[in-house]
């Protein structure tokens, strides 16, 4: 079935806004087309206009479009306007000129037709996505809160689970905001950083300290090989949002019980990050996994999210001149983020970092 209103709409801002014609005529493409669209029954569902001529051309369109039959016709007063010198006594050409025409017109409308449908259903995935999303975390911080506020407890050691359960929530409610407020920059132009050098061994440590609770609620841990008292410069900010949509990614698409091993290490001048899970992997020629809501299906027991993460984490690491790829892991998927200008600080003087639980 076709909405006639939305059809109308489409096809008047084709018409207007397209460069169908060429710019000398000075004058609208409504003005010398005429463009009908009817069902495979027959039944008219759009008219540009009740003139029309023999110098038409149709099409049926694909089954996903409903199979509608699109006509678009030149009509006759534009052929002397068209052709300079006016028309020639052979109609061969003109009609050869004007399939073109026509031909490029279809093209057009349909492609346009398909673009409209796509970032439609996009829109709509994308809300439903961001709404479950944030409904879940939203959920159990008003549960627990609500046994805390009661006085529902029965001990202290249910108290402090509880207080934990909201910090978790909180934190994927915090990253799933970041997310979209960072998808929301990169759609209105690049966005700059604030690059400083910094301690890359000390931002990982902190940033898989702040992770650990969460992935503990699933059962998962966290091997760090983290390479001591490498320097890179970073946006330091920037670089926790690229490991821990790495991280959520790897607690999605990973099985419960699974390691999850993240490894540094400088490689000629470069600050090489790899983050390793056990899940089912990824097909390396998918290139469309660092393209926005594209979501690979199945594998674990949540593959749910807005399918902003990796698309973050490729635009990031290319402000950052750097480069990031995924490859097969000894069991599952392994996403490795390149930055350039890594070296290493003097650190004779500092006492080593404890170990870290995970490590």
């Amino acid at each position: 079935m076709a909405d006639p209103a939305l059809l109308s709409d489409t096809f008047v801002r084709i018409l207007k806004e397209s460069p169908l014609l060429p710019p000398t005529l000075d004058v609208q493409p409504q003005q010398l087309l005429s463009v009908r669209v009817s069902s495979d029954e027959g039944r008219q569902v759009f008219a540009s206009s009740t003139a029309w001529s023999q110098y038409e051309s149709a099409t049926t369109l694909e089954p996903e479009l409903g199979g509608l039959r699109l006509s678009v016709a030149l009509q006759p007063a534009a052929a002397q306007r068209l052709i300079i010198g006016g028309l020639p006594r052979n109609r061969v050409p003109l009609l050869v000129g004007l399939l073109i025409l026509t031909t490029g017109l279809v093209i057009v409308a349909v492609f346009q037709l398909r673009r409209e449908r796509e970032l439609v259903r996009l829109r709509a995935d994308f809300i439903s996505s961001v709404s479950h999303e944030l409904r879940t975390p939203v959920a159990q911080i008003r549960m627990f809160g609500e046994t805390l506020l009661l006085d529902r407890v029965r001990s202290s050691d249910e108290r402090r689970r509880s207080l934990a359960i909201i910090v978790q929530e909180s934190q994927r409610l915090t990253q799933l905001i970041e997310n979209v407020l960072q998808y929301s920059r990169m759609d209105h132009g690049p966005s700059r950083l604030s690059i400083s050098p910094a301690r890359l061994d000390v931002v990982l440590h902190e940033i898989l300290d702040s992770f650990e609770p969460l992935a503990r609620s699933k059962r998962t841990s966290i091997h760090r090989r983290i390479e001591h008292a490498m320097v890179v410069p970073v946006d330091a900010g920037a670089v926790r949002q690229i490991v821990l949509n790495l991280l959520d990614n790897a607690l999605k698409y990973g099985p419960a019980g699974q390691t999850v091993t993240v490894t540094s290490r400088c490689d000629r001048g470069e600050a090489v990050i790899a983050i390793e899970d056990e899940g089912p992997g990824v097909l390396l020629t998918d290139a469309r996994i660092w393209e926005p809501f594209y979501r690979v299906a199945g594998g674990g027991e949540a593959t749910g999210g807005a399918g902003l993460g990796l698309a973050i984490v490729k635009q990031l690491v290319d402000l950052h001149r750097g480069r990031v790829r995924v490859e097969r892991g000894s069991i599952g998927a392994r996403f490795i983020v390149e930055l350039p200008d890594a070296s290493h600080a003097n650190v004779e003087l500092e006492s080593p970092r404890p170990a870290s639980i995970g490590a």
